[in-house]
Formats: C-alpha cells, structure tokens, sequence
C-alpha cells in the first residue's frame, strides 16, 4: 500500500499482509442465492467479507441469518449465528456463537459452534454437525441435550447426539378397566 504526505510530497510505502484485507466488504446484506436458475438461500447479515488468501472464504463477523428455500420457495429452516465463515471450495459452513437452527417440522437446535458440510448428500448423518453442547427442542416442548454434540442429515430430522440428557412430557394413559 502507498501512502502520501501532503508536507512535503513524499510516498511512503505501508507493508500490508493481504491474508488481512477482504477484497470486498459489504455492510447490511440482504442477498439471494440461487442453484442452477433456482433460488435456495436468503442471506441477512450486518457484514460480509471476503477474502481469497490462502483460501476463498466468506468471513461474517456481526450476526448472520439464512434461510433455505424449497423450489416452490417455501421456507425449509433457517440458522443464524453470532459469527460465520464459508470455505468457498469445501462447500462448509462453520458458525460461532448463539447458534439456532430451526427445520421445516418447527425442531430447533441450539450450540456454540456448527459445521454444515454443504456437499454432503443431504440424506448423510454428516450434513450437519458438531462436538460442543447441542440442545435439541421438538414442537412439542420436549427436549434433549447431546453433551457431546450432535450430527445429521440436512434436514436435522434425524439427529444423533451423543452423551445424551433432557426432559420429554409422558402422557399418562387413563383405563377404564382400571379405577
């Protein structure tokens, strides 16, 4: 980087790592993503950086939130985050802090950290994942927790935690034998 002195007319070179400069920053994102013609994500987030050394990666450092869309554009969940990077080339998401994750069936996930593998078959237990606390609340209010993080399909409708704990209503069955 260059740098002029006004004074007295002089340059002055300014050393610059390029592995810390984004080679775009836009602030108040709203952006549409599609796949072949098709829309399949919105993108809300107060900063988008990106940086292409030593990797392409997409760098949000205030809030993000996405929301994944069905051909018909029927929202199919939603996540958001404090803080989100996607390695352009891996095809993976890795989100920080205040993780929510919402599907299609009203399950949410909740944890420190989450990785989405984007190009993982959407049917694999290895779409979604992660080794921190997760917590895990159905529709119904029922929840667990999986101590030791979770992994699924894309759609989280079959999760599988690990170390698991947490609370589920039972319904107790009236007989009218029994009284």
């Amino acid at each position: 980087m260059i740098s002029c002195n006004k004074k007295n007319n002089t340059f002055q070179v300014v050393p610059v790592d390029a592995k810390t400069i984004p080679i775009s920053r836009t602030e108040d994102v709203l952006s549409l993503i599609s796949d072949s013609g098709i829309t399949r994500y919105r993108v809300k987030a107060k900063v988008w950086e990106v940086y292409n050394h030593p990797e392409d990666y997409w760098y949000f450092p205030e809030k993000i939130y996405v929301e994944q869309f069905d051909s018909l554009l029927d929202v199919k969940g939603s996540i958001e985050a404090d803080t989100a990077y996607y390695f352009v080339k891996k095809e993976l998401w890795r989100c920080i802090g205040n993780v929510i994750v919402k599907n299609l069936e009203g399950t949410t996930f909740e944890t420190s950290e989450l990785f989405w593998d984007v190009k993982a078959p959407s049917n694999s237990r290895n779409a979604i994942y992660t080794d921190k606390l997760a917590k895990v609340t159905r529709a119904n209010g029922d929840y667990q927790y999986g101590r030791l993080g979770f992994k699924s399909d894309a759609y989280l409708n079959d999760p599988q935690l690990y170390s698991v704990g947490g609370e589920m209503s039972v319904k107790e069955l009236q007989s009218d034998s029994v009284r």
